[in-house]
């Protein structure tokens, strides 16, 4: 999924099984794992909404190698700012919707509101959706991937090495390993090196061609 499901006229034709519903919460943006405290917080203090809860407040994340002065850091990047799923029974096996806990839970601090619904009352995400939420959370939970990107044919400049200082470049990216060939010109002869994305920075467009 490139977002969060998010079909307001949709309709609630068989009611998914208590384990399959999942909704979207949109709330506060920067605070999703401040709202998923505060959630847990409902969840443990009252019993009855803690027997609804399928699972843990979700907020998909992913590894991403940042790069700061040449050295490398892992964050943990959000899939989806600005948005919690929920997998808790809020609709009967009757399909009618359990309007207590629905207050309850668009008054916990941080949720703004469901985000999709119809009549701006909360519908379950479609099946076909869940899947393709769950693959994405799974594609994503491998190796770190470089949060800095990079095309072939921008101009960087070397960070460390023999040829530290010396600007180059992209002749090749290899996104999922975080490396780049770069070609850097010595002498009037084109080195091509093979380098880690923490060894080069992208040379500002003011600076580009001056070397």
């Amino acid at each position: 999924m490139s977002r969060p499901y998010d079909r307001k006229s949709a309709s609630v034709r068989v009611t998914p099984e208590p384990k399959d519903q999942w909704y979207v919460l949109h709330v506060l943006s920067n605070k999703e794992d401040r709202t998923v405290e505060n959630l847990n917080r409902l969840f443990k203090e009252d019993e009855e909404m803690n027997r609804l809860l399928q699972s843990p407040p979700l907020v998909p994340k992913e590894k991403v190698e940042d790069v700061r002065n040449g050295k490398k850091y892992l964050i943990n990047r959000k899939l989806y700012p600005g948005y919690v799923y929920l997998n808790f029974e809020l609709r009967r096996p009757d399909g009618s919707l359990n309007n207590e806990a629905w207050y309850k839970i668009q008054a916990v601090d941080g949720v703004i509101s469901f985000a999709c619904g119809r009549n701006k009352e909360p519908l379950p995400m479609p099946a076909k959706d869940v899947r393709e939420l769950m693959a994405e959370i799974e594609r994503r939970s491998g190796a770190a991937r470089p949060k800095i990107s990079f095309t072939v044919g921008e101009e960087v400049v070397v960070l460390d090495g023999a040829f530290q200082g010396e600007h180059g470049v992209v002749e090749m990216v290899d996104a999922e390993r975080g490396r780049l060939r770069v070609g850097v010109t010595m002498f009037g002869r084109s080195n091509p090196l093979d380098l880690d994305y923490t060894q080069v920075q992208l040379v500002p467009e003011d600076e580009k061609g001056k070397a």
